[in-house]
């Protein structure tokens, strides 16, 4: 069994094509989809009871946040699956390619179920890569690279599946044990972003591989831009560049030679980008 598990807050057209994709893929396994919704006020729970009743809700109350509704899901998940089923995670803002979860699957299988699988995620406007998975060239320095991206999906095809240091949650495969031997997501130091970076160096030290999977193909769906001001970059829960977040990250996953730098670092590129934005 295959558990597929969505956090949502809001955006129900979103939801609406997500679940069409996913349930267009082939897979031989059975699939079982458990959907987070995290205090919606849009409908979502109502509208997913109505067209798809055998879909699993599990109810939020809107302060899970993306690394809490994981951690939700992943608790319920462990109640109920059996030793080799496989967890997958799935934003809602993706559209899965038909065979998106058979490859995740194959290449898990590959790797006798010692790794975790990420796929990559292609910009629907222009069809390029965009942030996948990340290695770390230089922890003292904080020189990182986000693998393939800005290729076209036709040069990612062709290329090799790559070991990465940090896995983006977007689409995401586990075998269920990995959460035995690693644990869950630790949403209670990381709310909301934050938790696929722990979670990826976490599970190494068990015996994991990282991988993003090069014929694993997820679409991003066009979303409202989320335009922060100056000080909510910095300290709002939902920001990519919250101050807090970083140094909690850089404690858990950098070398102790490198954790100040990898923070201090990392806080000078989100300022920079900060002022572009204010700039535009």
């Amino acid at each position: 069994m295959i558990y597929v598990l969505i956090p949502v807050f809001n955006r129900l057209k979103l939801t609406q094509s997500c679940i069409k994709s996913i349930n267009n893929n082939e897979i031989d396994t059975g699939l079982k989809i458990i959907l987070v919704d995290d205090g919606s006020s849009d409908g979502t729970t109502e509208w997913v009871r109505s067209n798809y009743p055998k879909i699993t809700i599990l109810q939020g109350t809107g302060s899970l946040y993306w690394g809490g509704s994981i951690h939700y899901g992943v608790e319920y998940i462990l109640k109920n699956c059996n030793p080799n089923d496989y967890v997958l995670f799935v934003n809602n803002d993706v559209l899965l390619a038909d065979n998106t979860i058979s490859e995740l699957v194959n290449f898990c299988e590959q790797e006798n179920r010692k790794a975790v699988i990420g796929s990559i995620s292609i910009d629907s406007n222009n069809g390029r890569a965009i942030k996948s998975g990340t290695k770390v060239k230089s922890w003292f320095l904080n020189r990182t690279s986000h693998i393939f991206l800005g290729q076209k999906i036709e040069e990612v095809l062709n290329q090799e599946s790559m070991e990465v240091d940090f896995l983006t949650g977007r689409c995401l495969l586990h075998p269920v044990e990995v959460f035995l031997k690693a644990g869950n997501y630790d949403s209670n130091s990381f709310r909301h972003y934050g938790a696929d970076d722990e979670f990826s160096m976490r599970v190494k030290r068990f015996g994991y591989k990282t991988y993003v999977c090069t014929s694993a193909i997820v679409y991003m769906q066009k979303t409202s831009s989320n335009n922060l001001g100056f000080f909510d970059t910095f300290f709002n829960i939902r920001s990519s560049s919250n101050i807090i977040n970083k140094f909690k990250l850089s404690l858990r996953v950098a070398p102790p030679i490198a954790i100040f730098s990898f923070f201090l670092i990392g806080v000078i590129k989100s300022l920079i980008i900060a002022i572009k934005n204010v700039n535009r």
